[in-house]
């Protein structure tokens, strides 16, 4: 079967009419390498023995007790090779489990993975079925009870003799009430798209000066503010009229705020501070404007951070990375030969990314998936916002690089946002990519000219803009053509950074941030307060975050879709290297060194200049494609 007849387009799935792949070829063993299946399935097991131990609610039962340590003693090393003596530790923690008298599906296959994990023999299907079996929960929740205090959500992240984590539990947790972490999230955060500059007043939000004042002091104001370019805003518009869900009974709750921050006027880290919210677009009595000296301040704050979590998962993750990247990857099977130089450099950059896709549309996003389970809005709602998401960028591809969209939000200055830790990093690995694109397309386009008679690569952009093909727009720099080099190689450049960097910006963040629910909790599960006036209690936030049963879905979701590494930017197969010419070559050895560099500047910047390390960018934590 021909390259082109494999790899069919299908805009009737769940994102419809997304361009997305017919089907799933080649067969899951084929997508799924042993090594990625390797790390999957180490984290899946982590999730399933935390689980037990959340189910016993301590680990005070033996059997329970003695498999999480087990299994912490087989993981404590990524190298996980078969042996004698990790099939020993492998029956040590099934024979501690036998104390489960009622064994559940999931229980049966975590006993098959073990052992597939002690012969290096795992099975995609197997795998796929207990991730489906740990995020997909078949069953309703099986209690509605929230925890007396907040330490009931930490406890979900169950320790061995109170030390040795299953899970890690975040270390947002020790901080997430704190205003200046509340502002550190719209700039190094799962989701530090949003933000952007304000240039004036706006009649939706009517914050007044003596508002701002009481953040700020009497030495400043708005109006100052404004001039300087020290004013921002994050406005969850999107979700204005949202049409909100329910799980399995319980109304979900999300909100449409507004939330204005402002840099000070001067200071030695000159961070973003929190200066108002106002929980829906229109300001009325029953929609008051929010200060952090009002009593509601901590729900007004959590408010957001629902909108962001759910503007995160459905739009800046799923639709501007999964689901943007998958017309580029059926485009390149069907209109580049095997042996182009284009569909060479980015076929390592899509490795995964059309199986991902594949469980994201036919799993996650399907009805009572988790993205229905744990998401404010109806699932149909939820695939409406990725689906408009993702034709935002597609339908704007040249407008939607990286530093067009900084420009555009207004926040790529630095002297005006000093502290943008995402923008900082991402610019760097965006030119260091830049730099290794050009090195390698040059071998073959020597001028414009040569980039313009190239059949095969007019005929690759030609699909990307058909309808019958990627449903692209504004793609190409000459009526819908590649019609220069430097267009070419930042339109690779854009194709690379989003399936590396992009994605771990908006991926990693799941596991080390998301999973520990009230700091970034799904959905609301009580509405918005209609006065400034509360006692700012734990109790009050507590009653609007999810239930036990339900934070520990989320945190089995976000824990494993954030905490699966698999290959590194930079470093191609062998057989890639391996058909580089001298000056390709060279380039390629560059571009390590250049990211080598890069994450020697960003651990110095974690040190000297972030209070809280930003880690997600490090190029040693990129991998080179999306594949989790």
């Amino acid at each position: 079967m021909s390259e082109d007849r494999k790899y069919e387009y299908d805009y009737n799935t769940n994102f419809a009419p997304l361009a997305m792949l017919k089907g799933l070829l080649p067969p899951l063993g084929q997508i799924a390498g042993a090594g990625w299946l390797l790390k999957v399935a180490v984290q899946l097991t982590r999730l399933f023995i935390n689980g037990l131990a959340n189910e016993s609610k301590s680990l005070e039962d033996e059997g329970i007790k003695d498999a999480a340590e087990a299994l912490s003693a087989l993981y404590s090393s990524d190298d996980l090779q078969p042996s004698q003596h990790t099939s020993d530790r492998i029956e040590r923690i099934i024979k501690s489990l036998d104390v489960v008298a009622d064994k559940s599906q999931a229980h049966t296959l975590f006993e098959k993975i073990l052992r597939q994990i002690a012969s290096n023999s795992l099975d995609a299907q197997d795998v796929l079925e207990f991730a489906k079996l740990l995020v997909n929960r078949t069953e309703e929740p099986s209690s509605n009870d929230r925890p007396e205090t907040l330490k009931g959500y930490e406890d979900q992240f169950k320790k061995i003799f109170g030390i040795i984590p299953i899970v890690p539990l975040p270390e947002i947790s020790k901080n997430f009430e704190q205003d200046l972490q509340f502002a550190n999230m719209r700039v190094a955060g799962p989701n530090p798209l949003v933000i952007e500059r304000m240039t004036e007043e706006d009649s939706r939000f009517p914050v007044t000066n003596a508002q701002y004042q009481s953040v700020m002091g009497g030495a400043d104001s708005i109006q100052q503010a404004l001039s300087d370019g020290r004013l921002y805003l994050a406005d969850y518009g999107v979700f204005e009229n949202a049409l909100q869900g329910t799980y399995p009974q319980e109304q979900k709750y999300i909100c449409a705020p507004l939330a204005m921050f402002a840099v000070p006027k001067q200071g030695e880290k000159r961070y973003l501070c929190p200066i108002a919210i106002q929980c829906f677009q229109e300001p009325g009595d029953d929609n008051p404007i929010f200060t952090p000296q009002d009593g509601n301040w901590l729900i007004a704050k959590t408010i957001v951070q629902v909108a962001d979590a759910n503007f995160h998962e459905a739009i800046s993750h799923l639709g501007r990375t999964h689901l943007f990247i998958e017309p580029f990857v059926i485009a390149t099977y069907r209109a580049l030969p095997e042996d182009n130089i284009l569909r060479k450099l980015l076929l390592p950059h899509f490795e995964g990314t059309l199986f991902i896709n594949w469980g994201a549309n036919d799993i996650l996003a399907a009805r009572k998936g988790g993205l229905d389970e744990l998401l404010a809005q109806t699932i149909d709602a939820t695939r409406v916002v990725a689906t408009q998401g993702a034709q935002s960028y597609l339908f704007d591809f040249n407008g939607s690089m990286l530093k067009e969209t900084l420009k555009r939000r207004g926040v790529e200055d630095p002297e005006k946002l000093p502290y943008y830790p995402y923008r900082d990093d991402a610019i760097e690995i965006w030119d260091a990519i830049q730099d290794w694109v050009t090195g390698y397309l040059k071998e073959k386009y020597k001028s414009d000219s040569d980039v313009q008679n190239d059949a095969d690569l007019q005929g690759w952009a030609k699909e990307l803009l058909s309808y019958e093909g990627g449903r692209l727009k504004k793609f190409g720099n000459e009526e819908g053509k590649i019609g220069t080099l430097n267009y070419l190689i930042e339109a690779t450049t854009m194709i690379i950074f989003t399936a590396s960097a992009q994605h771990a910006a908006v991926n990693f963040p799941q596991s080390k941030i998301m999973s520990y629910t009230p700091a970034m909790p799904l959905a609301g599960y009580s509405p918005a307060p209609t006065t400034t006036a509360g006692s700012g209690s734990e109790q009050d936030l507590i009653q609007f975050l999810p239930t036990l049963d339900i934070a520990l879905a989320q945190l089995n979701l976000t824990y494993l879709l954030g905490s699966v590494y698999y290959t590194k930017l930079g470093y191609y197969p062998s057989d890639f290297e391996d058909g580089l010419s001298g000056e390709q070559k060279e380039a390629l050895t560059t571009f390590q060194s250049q990211l080598n560099t890069i994450e020697k500047e960003i651990e110095e910047r974690n040190h000297k200049n972030r209070d809280v390390a930003y880690e997600y960018l490090m190029p040693s934590k990129v991998p080179q494609s999306i594949n989790i």
